[in-house]
């Protein structure tokens, strides 16, 4: 086969000088027929042919680099074809920016660079006559690179490589517990595609070949073990929230790789932050740093109820990575004190209407309603009319976060006919906030319904006002 393969590239050669070569305006003056290893190589050689050059030694120095260029190739494309020129003019003095490169082009160099020729034959050509005469040189030479330099070429080659695989991934693996995670998958990847070229070559040894794939499937078991190790886990999502207050400690989230039990921090990855329960107002973006650690600071709850947020973790594109994201659920821990007058018509209501309807409500989101109530029985207009520092110093032992002081006050109805009677309320409510020490809603509500009687039309005038209270309250302060 190896012979078969030497007369086809003798014979291309061949074609190839004398297509190029300007062969009916030349007349070979050498006598000497060619020598039978031109066209016959024996096995183990490569047979050079030159172009045609006024120099000799030029002619000699082009038909052994057209040899070496064969031997090269037939190894069966472990050097890029754009490297080949440079490495045989270089004669392997080049440098690449891969350091497999620079390993083959260093085991050639060697081995293939350094070969000289077993024969030579020149031939003399005559271009023109008379003055414009002119004499040109062309070189055969045989170069003797038989399965014993080849075996020879192939320890050397697969020895490098396999030495090099290994240090790349013991690089790698360095970088990724330095936090480079991402650079070390992709010298790793790297590293294995070039692995992948020597498995293809004819003549390698089953147990060269078993220690390649060997290697190959290790790093490959390497990247899955980065991709596989990488976790995400929060920090302070134990906190219980207070509507209207910050949270308490901001939220944290550490991006690392778990080896062996070990951690090592990832810095410099995005990260956001997303609500997805409940209202909140917080710091949506982040990043990462040295410590694999990002923060998000809540600066305020406007719910009573659970908040759920999500740290998303934008890793580059291109990488395995099995969870991109983690939850923080945060629980309320809402207390309130509710305090509200209702008369109707003058008197006392039967079925309390706004103070069921705010009760209700704010169980309904979380809070927890304080049976002590430090303020005892306020008229309307006491309610009304109390400062905010008048709540602060009665409520200030309380335990409460919030205040709601009421009240819905029905008048006199006016009788339109027998049965049918018209009745207006006033409602109000004020909210404090006992952390912000201040008033954060105070409503007004005035409205009027009919009945069938005076106390009838007073009662459905406070359902109405209490109604829109309760959902104005509610609305604004996005309970």
């Amino acid at each position: 086969m190896r012979k078969s393969i030497h007369r086809f590239w003798a014979l291309i050669n061949l074609l190839i000088v004398c297509g190029l070569s300007p062969a009916f305006s030349q007349t070979r003056l050498t006598e000497e027929k060619r020598p039978g290893w031109i066209d016959n190589p024996p096995p183990g050689c490569y047979i050079g042919v030159s172009h045609r050059f006024p120099d000799e030694a030029d002619s000699r120095a082009d038909a052994l680099n057209n040899a070496k260029r064969q031997i090269i190739e037939s190894l069966g494309g472990i050097i890029e074809s754009e490297f080949i020129d440079r490495i045989i003019e270089s004669s392997g003095q080049i440098e690449t920016s891969d350091a497999f490169t620079d390993s083959r082009i260093k085991v050639i160099s060697k081995n293939i660079i350094a070969v000289k020729p077993e024969k030579t034959f020149i031939e003399q050509w005559q271009e023109g006559r008379g003055r414009k005469k002119k004499i040109y040189f062309q070189a055969y030479v045989t170069v003797y690179f038989d399965e014993s330099a080849h075996r020879e070429f192939m320890r050397q080659l697969l020895d490098e490589t396999v030495q090099l695989g290994k240090t790349q991934l013991n690089s790698a693996v360095t970088m990724a517990q330095q936090g480079n995670i991402f650079l070390a998958v992709d010298q790793i990847k790297a590293a294995a595609r070039h692995l992948q070229p020597l498995t293809e070559i004819t003549g390698v040894s089953p147990s060269d070949l078993a220690t390649i794939k060997q290697l190959n499937e290790k790093m490959l078991n390497q990247v899955a073990s980065i991709q596989n190790g990488i976790r995400i886990e929060s920090h302070d999502d134990r906190q219980s929230t207070k509507w209207g207050a910050e949270l308490a400690e901001p939220l944290r989230v550490t991006v690392y790789w778990e080896e062996n039990n070990q951690h090592f921090p990832i810095p410099g990855l995005p990260i956001e932050f997303k609500l997805l329960t409940g209202k909140a107002a917080f710091n949506p973006r982040s990043q990462t740093d040295a410590s694999g650690q990002a923060v998000c600071t809540v600066r305020e709850i406007s719910t009573a109820g659970k908040v759920e947020l999500e740290a998303l973790v934008n890793f580059p594109e291109g990488y395995q990575i099995s969870r991109n994201s983690i939850r923080f659920t945060l629980l309320p821990d809402n207390r309130a004190i509710v305090q509200v007058s209702e008369t109707n018509l003058g008197n006392p209501v039967a079925v309390p209407v706004l103070s069921n309807l705010l009760l209700q409500k704010l169980t309904e989101v979380g809070f927890h309603i304080l049976e002590e109530n430090p303020f005892g029985d306020l008229t309307a207009s006491r309610i009304e009319n109390l400062s905010p520092d008048d709540i602060q110093k009665a409520a200030l032992n309380s335990g409460a976060d919030l205040i709601l002081l009421a009240s819905v006050v029905s008048d006199q109805p006016n009788r339109i006919q027998d049965g049918f009677y018209f009745a207006r309320a006033r409602g109000v409510l004020k909210v404090y906030n006992l952390s912000k020490k201040a008033v954060v809603g105070n409503y007004l509500i005035e409205d009027k319904n009919a009945g069938n009687s005076p106390e009838n039309a007073g009662v459905k005038a406070i359902r109405r006002v209490s109604d829109a209270l309760v959902q104005k309250f509610s609305g604004e302060l996005g309970l």
